[in-house]
């Protein structure tokens, strides 16, 4: 399809509007959508630029805090943003990258020059909306929000928290099909600034913060950047969608996509994987008549591998957002259903066969070998197979004193080891693994309640466990 105005400005929520002044420029402030092109928030802010005939600027803040954030996130972010920063100069775009704190890096460049208009791109987590709300409710300025991380914008697609992934998938499909549209391109700016804006390079970011910053040892196999992230989409295309369906969920050998990086650093949009997903099997979207959901067959094809993948990067991704925007908590317990609350509670005193401390389960050593080969396995490469990671956060559940140490466990390792620590997708992850979120209750069992339990027979059933194993012992 082409791009639609209709669908580009469904993708935009107002904070706040105040009458234009005079201004020097229009201001995105750039955070979870580290990309140029396919990003609908740049394409707002310029498309009030040209309306305003104005000089469009581009903020970047990195955050000197880093929480438990390692040095080869921050390493790799930087990477993708140095390409980023090449781009717009090459579109008379002025790219502004500072450290420290977003909101005074916000007001002070709105000090020197006034900007008609303050774009920022949509993060469903609080620390983003409350920046967002802070500086439309403190500055004479008009304020937008644009979700371009979501093929459907997370407002649009749903005003309440969903139940579980078949209520959301319902609502993607009554919808997908208007919103797989192309968007309109970032072109050459005609309007300069005047006077430049203080701004550090990303190699001087670099140079500066990385050292400040803890590494944690992890490999990160993924190249970065927005052409790196192109290359590696034509290659899973090209090379491993046919296979997908059916190769994915075996953890003895890594059939997964590989997107995850560029999708939770913002270097590659969901829109255009899958655009190009779509292009590569068929020329018009019409299979989504028939569901996302991958079919089981003895042989597989590409149309299984493309429904298999938008199943997960849509429907169980966009869910994620979802909850992260309704839930009332996305790092507590609290934020889980009643029933889920209640069963842990419940069994909050049950006899553990086995505890762990902190340092014994980052260091991968408890007495399942499985456990502690999934736990390398993050150590190592900044990511746990996907069926893997359910297993490892269940555990923790069973052999931590309480529900509570469980989840901070989860988080901590998650935010310091995985690439895209610090995501909607790994929150939710874990609280769906320890407290039950978008599951049903199951059969009632000693510490887990009626949340659904693993076990590591469970694994020899399903999977050469005893490769996986031995592949990261």
């Amino acid at each position: 399809m082409d791009y639609d105005r209709e669908m580009q400005d469904s993708r935009i929520m107002t904070l706040s509007t105040h009458p234009t002044v005079q201004s020097d420029c229009v201001l995105y402030v750039m955070s979870r959508d580290q990309r140029v092109q396919d990003n609908h928030a740049l394409i707002a802010a310029q498309a009030r630029a040209l309306q305003d005939a104005l000089p469009l600027v581009v903020l970047f803040t990195v955050y000197t805090k880093t929480g438990v954030r390692s040095r080869e996130h921050y390493q790799f972010m930087l990477e993708g943003l140095q390409e980023v920063r090449t781009q717009l100069d090459t579109l008379n775009i002025a790219m502004v990258i500072r450290m420290g704190d977003p909101l005074m890096n916000i007001i002070d460049i709105s000090r020197t020059h006034p900007p008609s208009a303050i774009y920022f791109d949509f993060n469903p987590l609080h620390g983003p909306r409350k920046l967002a709300k802070a500086i439309a409710s403190q500055m004479n300025v008009s304020c937008y929000v644009v979700d371009t991380h979501n093929i459907i914008p997370a407002w649009v697609v749903s005003d309440k928290q969903e139940f579980a992934a078949h209520t959301m998938r319902t609502k993607i499909h009554r919808q997908l099909e208007q919103y797989l549209i192309a968007p309109a391109m970032v072109t050459l700016h005609p309007h300069t600034l005047a006077t430049r804006l203080d701004a550090m390079t990303p190699e001087q970011v670099s140079a500066q913060i990385l050292p400040t910053i803890a590494t944690s040892g992890i490999v990160v196999q993924a190249r970065a950047g927005q052409q790196a992230a192109a290359d590696h989409l034509r290659s899973f295309i090209d090379t491993r969608l046919e296979d997908y369906a059916l190769k994915r969920n075996d953890i003895a050998n890594d059939f997964q996509s590989g997107l995850s990086p560029y999708l939770h650093f913002g270097q590659m949009s969901s829109l255009r994987v899958a655009l190009e997903i779509i292009d590569h099997v068929q020329k018009e979207p019409l299979l989504f008549r028939v569901g996302l959901l991958a079919k089981s067959g003895e042989v597989p094809s590409a149309e299984d591998g493309m429904n298999a993948l938008l199943e997960e990067m849509i429907v169980r991704k966009e869910l994620a957002d979802n909850y992260c925007l309704h839930a009332s908590s996305y790092t507590s317990i609290s934020g889980a259903h009643t029933w889920a609350q209640t069963t842990l509670n419940n069994h909050r005193d049950d006899l553990r066969d086995f505890t762990y401390s902190l340092q014994q389960w980052e260091s991968a050593q408890t007495h399942d070998p499985a456990w502690n080969a999934s736990q390398t396995q993050l150590r190592r490469s900044g990511k746990i197979h996907g069926y893997m990671r359910m297993y490892w956060a269940k555990k923790i559940l069973e052999w931590s004193a309480s529900p509570e140490e469980a989840l901070s466990v989860c988080i901590y390792l998650n935010d310091k080891y995985s690439i895209d620590g610090g995501d909607p997708n790994g929150y939710v992850g874990i609280l769906w693994s320890i407290a039950g979120v978008h599951d049903r209750a199951w059969t009632e069992r000693p510490v887990f309640g009626k949340i659904r339990y693993m076990n590591y027979g469970g694994l020899m059933r399903k999977f050469d466990i005893k490769g996986y194993i031995k592949q990261w012992s």
